[in-house]
């Protein structure tokens, strides 16, 4: 497969730690009011988790992993473990880069994918612990152009509802435009062209959204995000190794790059995927060794390794709360509801320990993966640099439980692989794949079909005849992207997607509609990733 960023909510990797119908019991109602958040977690005496089975876990890492690698060929894995305050172990194998031969170590940067939202949550925390802004500011304060498709929405519209997920905005909403080639202005100012879903009263994992959330809290301390993050969060916890600037990731020294598998052989993936338009939600490149002292301030409610309170307890508390309910999904493990706090997932163990965590996905050849347990002072990080497949959080929650328990107790790695196999068919399917019909009605004259098309969302969509081959461009007319029609049937035609929010073999039916006063062009790809924004009107 291409180099591609995976983008469907029903995707594991995107959305977060997923959990049996018995691992997601109901949290308490102070949990669950997210104006009432609890006391910040405390761990639970040493003897919670006991020691035998940490050191069992411990001692099993090296064997699982390097199994794992050999099994799906994933270039290279780096792991972290946080408890009593200290990273307990943290490891590198494999390679950072297949075509030079460089060994991954702790310190190795890879880029985190969406595990950068709740790193991003504690900047925000640490802003807010500050007094400069609040979970519940008026995003307009702070970013007058921006809006919703309903003035209302908008002007009750806060951080935290971005945050959360609770904006109405579709899922992915923006996503595709980024893959069109338009920028981060761009990708902001057309959101407000979207349909909505209930306001406060539904969920849809958004990149951009949750960005508009964090820029708003970077214009109210007067810098930029990158900036905002280094000097809130990743200096104060010598996070050295930690950046949310693409340039600054491919300039460090001993930095992994993303793989991907093409026709069996697994390969440094071209370019490689730069999300800094979308830095807050999926923009930060790290090691294992900081993200364990991330975590290991997590865990200790806030403060630095010398002591310094870096956030207030219960601000970093509230983050960590119940603030949104994912619905049910019928595919595999979302089949039960999960929860969503401001840039985390939340849920709790089999045997009713809060839990908070994140994973991340580029198809460009990241998989990343991390979960503290605070009663149990327990973290641990994973961080790959292949095409996600569920390898991180299988190392993860194998980990877990055998810290916990002293054995695994589900087959992981086998639930993981039907998730992902059937989230990418439920992402990428289309009324094109497969074979054309056997006697396909024939098209018009191709000259027919050329012309302009435009909607408010996608802006322009130029298609041209050029003898006997159609081509369609979407996007700024200065890049964009380009493709070749090929005939269906009838007026129906096919491209494959090869766009960076999809992947050289998604398919998408082009369907023109040119009997009535109007003529349309409609993107079957682009209808599915817009909420229903897929047609476009000819207008010259």
């Amino acid at each position: 497969m291409a180099a591609a960023l995976i983008m469907a909510a029903s995707s594991l990797a995107m959305t977060g730690q997923a959990r049996s119908a018995s691992e997601l019991s109901a949290l308490d109602d102070e949990t669950a009011s997210p104006a009432s958040p609890s006391s910040p977690p405390q761990p639970a005496p040493e003897t919670a988790l006991n020691a035998a089975h940490l050191d069992q876990a411990i001692a099993e890492i090296p064997g699982r992993i390097k199994a794992y690698l050999a099994e799906t060929g994933v270039p290279g894995l780096a792991i972290a473990v946080v408890h009593g305050g200290k990273i307990v172990y943290a490891q590198g194998f494999g390679v950072a880069d297949k075509n030079t031969g460089a060994k991954v170590d702790a310190d190795t940067v890879f880029q985190l994918a969406s595990m950068s939202k709740p790193i991003g949550s504690t900047v925000i925390s640490s802003q807010v612990s500050a007094g400069k802004v609040s979970w519940r500011s008026k995003v307009t304060e702070k970013l007058p152009d921006f809006a919703l498709g309903d003035p209302a929405a908008t002007s009750m519209l806060t951080i935290g509802d971005l945050y959360d997920h609770s904006s109405g905005l579709p899922d992915h909403a923006g996503d595709d435009l980024e893959g069109l080639g338009f920028d981060q202005k761009t990708v902001l100012d057309r959101l407000r062209h979207l349909p909505l879903t209930p306001f406060r009263a539904s969920y849809a994992y958004t990149n951009y959204g949750l960005t508009a959330g964090a820029l708003a809290t970077a214009k109210a301390t007067g810098t930029d995000w990158a900036t905002l993050s280094r000097d809130a969060i990743y200096a104060p916890l010598g996070m050295t190794r930690t950046t949310s600037s693409h340039d600054e990731y491919l300039a460090m020294p001993n930095h992994a790059v993303g793989h991907s598998k093409v026709d069996g052989t697994w390969g440094v993936t071209q370019p490689q995927y730069n999300a800094d338009d979308a830095s807050p939600a999926a923009g930060v490149a790290s090691s294992a060794n900081d993200i364990a002292k991330w975590m290991a301030m997590l865990l200790a409610g806030g403060k630095t390794p010398d002591g310094k309170q870096l956030i207030d307890p219960k601000v970093l508390a509230d983050s960590m709360q119940t603030h949104n309910v994912i619905e049910p999904r019928p595919e595999g493990l979302t089949a039960a509801n999960s929860y969503y706090g401001y840039g985390f997932f939340t849920g709790t163990t089999p045997t009713g320990l809060k839990f908070a965590t994140h994973a991340g996905a580029f198809a460009q050849g990241t998989g990343t993966n991390f979960e503290i347990i605070p009663a149990l002072d327990l973290g641990v990080v994973v961080l790959t640099n292949g095409f996600p497949m569920g390898l991180a959080e299988t190392v993860v929650l194998e980990f877990l439980e055998i810290a916990q328990h002293g054995a695994v107790q589900q087959n992981w790695w086998g639930i993981y692989q039907q998730g992902f196999t059937a989230a990418l068919a439920s992402a990428f399917g289309s009324s094109v794949d497969g074979s054309p019909p056997a006697s396909p009605a024939p098209a018009r004259s191709l000259s027919d079909y050329a012309g302009r098309y435009r909607n408010d969302y996608y802006g322009d969509a130029v298609v041209t005849a050029d003898g006997d081959t159609l081509r369609l461009h979407m996007g700024p007319s200065s890049r964009g992207t380009d493709w070749t029609l090929k005939h269906w049937d009838g007026d129906t035609f096919w491209l494959l997607q090869g766009t960076p929010d999809a992947s050289a073999t998604t398919r998408s039916a082009i369907k023109f509609d040119l009997n009535g006063p109007t003529p349309t062009l409609w993107n079957e790809y682009y209808h599915g990733k817009s909420g229903g924004k897929g047609t476009l009107t000819r207008v010259e």
